[in-house]
């Protein structure tokens, strides 16, 4: 009787994670990987909204990009993907996919800073150098 409760109890200290700065630290990094590939992804939507450019390469560029499976910030953004059906004709999604991007792109910008306004932390900062600030702020 007593090996089972032991194993039990074992089983229970072990699963318990202490680690809330690895759980915020990845959760983060998303936010920020996230808005990282919507900035660098932007160009992609307005040539696939009309402007000048191969509106299926742009499509296909902005669809196969791995982070969008691997990703969770990112959900959203490949629910509206799979809604267009035909990039050349499907104006209103692709015209939708990029109003989500711009507005949850904002999001993810207020969200990144009031992360770090939590911790302190007031200054301009570029995206480039967030997370070695976060990294910073967690260790004071």
């Amino acid at each position: 009787m007593k090996k089972p409760i032991t194993f039990i109890i074992l089983i229970l200290i072990l699963s318990c994670n202490s680690g809330n700065e690895t759980n915020e630290r990845e959760v983060f990094n998303q936010k920020v990987l996230a808005f990282t590939f919507l900035s660098e992804y932007h160009h992609q939507l307005h040539i696939m909204i009309g402007e000048e450019g191969d509106k299926m390469k742009a499509f296909f560029d902005f669809k196969n990009a791995p982070i969008l499976q691997t990703n969770v910030e990112l959900i959203p953004v490949n629910n509206a993907l799979r809604r267009i059906s035909d990039v050349q004709s499907d104006h209103m999604n692709v015209k939708r996919l990029d109003y989500l991007a711009d507005y949850y792109q904002s999001g993810l910008s207020m969200q990144i800073e009031s992360i770090l306004i939590g911790y302190g932390f007031k200054e301009v900062f570029s995206i480039d150098r967030v997370m070695h600030i976060y990294d910073d702020l967690i260790k004071n």
